[in-house]
């Protein structure tokens, strides 16, 4: 019996196919600039987004491929998520990358196949199909972190992404070999009927445990978090910005659908080992950030302990932790994304500036780009009006509902232990004295422009956090 395809189900993922397909027929053309490539990248991204956000709005719901495959608010939610991560990736790309470079085909080529990996992470209502959509976002990224290849930096980044991605995969999917093993499925919803039993199989607690192994290497949770430092050094920084973002909220958004989803009846368990992870990924990336003297490294602790906050919605496991929590990653990708931005713009006529000290006299000598910084670490440190204070208001509020006051607690101390390090950038900008004329790199428009939708993001969600907050909350399965 041949299956009925809903075609108008599969509108977003099938605009990012047909994005690729045309960015790979025109990059065979040597006559076109390669930053055209970029420019076809945001307007099939802009489109799918769009299409996103009115099926998000007329409430679309189904299944497709066998239930393998399900849209729903949930889904398309985070399909916002990684489309406008994608927006803003390639708009501080095509300035970054410059008209010079050939290869631009097979960079745009892999964000949209990372991009499309991520949607199917968040759809999938089968664990072979989260799967699949995993590891087509990480060779992708693999790729990517490894794209200069004439930088000893960038190779060793992409080749210590692989590795150590290579054995988390095989984390993930022993752990999902184990829970069809105690539950006879990987379908998520026939999962949850069959663990009704009281005595658990010890083959599912394995399972649970190997899949958040496999989840906390691909989001950076400690103490599987050793590759993201090194990688964010060595990687280009847009595509240290793209890893930050997207896929951080892909690896989220699966870890919601399965252990929420399918794993409902194992809370106690895996509510207790995110409680730990959570209080260790906040501690531990706070604290190393501090010592940090590279800005990238130091935005990579940052991720880390931004990781920590999140898993405090998860460990809150009810509706306001999974709303807040998609809350908190919409806003994180913006204001991430906005600081790497920031990061290129600082550019030398030498290279990119990527120690903290070469930010000396910026807020004097390139008030703009200063602002610009300081709006972005404001927001990553929670400082209110801005949106990552209202991330973490409603992550902090949704575990206070849930009892975890002292995981709260050490929440707040970790957010205050985090000023110190994102300040400390903005008052090297403002008040001290540079040690050397160092000559910046003019502006570049669609720098410039990604710069600002990331701004007035951050700034508008402060403001009026109503607009995103409902509908997250709408999207809770």
């Amino acid at each position: 019996m041949p299956i009925e395809i809903n075609w108008q189900l599969l509108m977003p993922e099938l605009i990012i196919v047909l994005t690729l397909l045309i960015v790979l027929v025109f990059d065979l053309f040597d006559s076109i600039s390669k930053q055209v490539l970029g420019w076809m990248t945001i307007v099939g991204a802009a489109i799918a987004l769009w299409v996103s956000i009115q099926m998000h709005q007329a409430g679309t719901v189904g299944t497709q491929f066998n239930d393998m495959f399900k849209v729903d608010n949930f889904s398309l939610f985070f399909n916002i998520i990684f489309l406008v991560s994608t927006i803003l990736v390639a708009l501080i790309s095509i300035s970054y990358l410059g008209s010079g470079d050939r290869k631009q085909g097979p960079y745009y080529l892999l964000i949209l196949l990372a991009t499309l990996g991520m949607m199917l992470m968040a759809a999938g209502n089968e664990l072979i199909i989260v799967f699949l959509g995993l590891e087509l976002m990480s060779l992708s990224l693999y790729v990517l972190a490894g794209y200069f290849r004439e930088s000893p930096a960038s190779s060793e980044a992409g080749m210590k992404y692989l590795l150590l991605g290579a054995f988390a995969s095989a984390f993930f999917l022993y752990g999902i070999a184990l829970i069809y093993g105690g539950a006879g499925t990987t379908s998520v919803p026939a999962i949850a009927e069959a663990i009704t039993s009281p005595n658990k199989s010890p083959l599912l607690l394995a399972g649970m445990f190997l899949l958040v192994v496999g989840f906390g290497f691909k989001v950076a949770i400690v103490p599987f978090h050793q590759w993201a430092p090194d990688v964010y050094e060595g990687a280009p920084t847009t595509i240290a910005a793209f890893i930050s973002a997207g896929p951080k909220a892909a690896g989220f958004a699966a870890f919601l659908r399965i252990f929420m989803e399918a794993l409902p009846s194992l809370q106690v368990e895996w509510g207790g080992v995110l409680i730990v992870l959570a209080m260790l990924t906040m501690t531990v990336g706070n604290i190393i950030a501090i010592a940090q003297t590279n800005i990238k490294r130091m935005l990579a602790y940052s991720s880390i302990a931004h990781a920590g906050y999140v898993l405090i919605g998860l460990a809150a496991a009810n509706n306001d932790g999974i709303s807040s929590t998609m809350l908190y990653l919409l806003v994180y990708c913006i204001m991430n994304i906005g600081a790497f931005g920031a990061v290129i713009l600082a550019k030398t006529a030498d290279g990119e500036s990527l120690m903290i000290s070469d930010y000396a006299g910026l807020g004097m000598r390139k008030p703009l780009l200063a602002m610009f910084m300081t709006l972005m670490l404001l927001s990553l440190a929670g400082f209110p009006p801005t949106a990552g204070f209202v991330g973490k208001f409603y992550i902090f509020k949704s575990a206070v509902q849930a009892g975890h006051i002292w995981l709260v607690i050490i929440g707040a101390i970790n957010t205050a232990i985090s000023a110190f390090y994102y300040l400390r950038v903005v008052v090297t900008m403002y008040m001290r004295e540079p040690e050397e004329e160092l000559e910046f790199s003019p502006y570049s428009s669609t720098l410039v422009i990604g710069l600002i939708i990331a701004a007035i993001g951050v700034l508008l969600i402060g403001i009026l956090p109503s607009l995103m907050l409902n509908p997250a909350q709408n999207s809770v399965f």
